[in-house]
């Protein structure tokens, strides 16, 4: 090559059978037929999209937990997997706030605009009852269970009521991916899974259980392995990272429950739910349980051991 001499890059071109336009690359066309109104309503677009844009984030969420997950649930970990893990688990950190902030345009809709089409939502049987990847995302969070129970509005009473998402699933295609999550590791079985490889000294792996389809009971030996890691933060920098991680995690699982009963009580107020529930008392009794139930208690515990070292109290905290 001479010097100076202007060097000429050519990209491999590709045949028209495999280039994409924009809308073709990214479907356009079927995503936006996929809104379809059941009334002349002017707002009821505005719902479809909002739950629908929902979907679509869950499937992202689920999928970055997934690999989250498959990183630390190896046989092997190592600090690289950490690393991915910090990764996936700050992209669902983003997406949960997207999701909270979506809640603010749904609050636009007035309850009378809203009356206009609600019977083609739940009084026609449609429910985010019924939200598959609502259910696996909380399995992939750590939330654990097979039925759901609240109260349903009955002769001026309540009538509670056990709700099985399994049978009540609306294909075996839908039943059998709720199956698959709730028996797969959450993360933070992942999570645990790590600690117990890179800190064997606490005797993690003995305390766990053999499968994951239970709902997660706090361990004395996890809770004992986050305290060292939070009093030992600067030797163990991945480990705390992960714990900050999982509590951001939780903290705006959170926060999306709560702005949840905050738009139902602006947009329906105390009206029995589209599932058929009491509406905004079942929201409000979901959200308060993670406070009392937290997904990742030893960490919290820990939050609170480091506050009050003095004070707290190992048996009181249920260990």
């Amino acid at each position: 090559m001479l010097i100076g001499a202007r060097v000429i890059r050519r990209w491999p071109v590709e045949s028209p059978m495999s280039t994409h336009s924009y809308s073709s690359y990214l479907e356009i066309d079927k995503l936006l037929s996929a809104q379809r109104s059941m009334t002349d309503s002017d707002d009821e677009l505005l719902f479809i999209v909002i739950h629908q844009a929902h979907e679509l984030w869950f499937k992202l969420a689920i999928h970055e937990l997934g690999c989250a997950i498959e990183a630390l649930h190896r046989d092997r970990p190592s600090n690289s997997d950490c690393i991915i893990a910090f990764k996936r688990l700050s992209r669902v950190s983003e997406i949960q706030r997207v999701l909270i902030a979506s809640w603010g345009v749904l609050t636009t809709l007035t309850p009378d605009e809203f009356h206009v089409f609600r019977r083609t939502v739940g009084q026609n049987g449609a429910s985010g009852f019924q939200s598959v990847q609502y259910r696996v995302l909380e399995f992939r969070l750590g939330l654990k269970y097979r039925t759901v129970t609240f109260e349903r509005p009955l002769d001026g009473s309540h009538q509670t009521v056990e709700f099985d998402i399994f049978s009540n699933a609306r294909t075996d295609e839908d039943r059998q991916v709720l199956e698959n999550a709730l028996n797969r590791p959450s993360i933070y079985d992942a999570v645990i899974h790590y600690i117990s490889k890179h800190l064997p000294m606490f005797g993690i792996r003995e305390a766990l259980a053999s499968g994951y389809a239970e709902p997660y009971r706090k361990k004395l030996p996890v809770f004992n392995a986050w305290r060292y890691v939070y009093q030992n933060r600067e030797n163990e920098p991945e480990l705390y990272q992960l714990g900050e991680k999982l509590v951001d995690l939780e903290d705006a699982f959170r926060r999306w429950r709560f702005a949840h009963v905050a738009t139902v009580s602006r947009v329906i107020g105390n009206s029995t739910g589209t599932g058929g529930s009491t509406g905004l008392r079942y929201l409000r009794q979901a959200a308060n349980k993670l406070l009392d139930d937290p997904m990742y208690p030893e960490l919290w515990d820990v939050r609170n051991a480091m506050f009050s070292p003095t004070e707290f109290d190992l048996k009181g905290a249920g260990y």
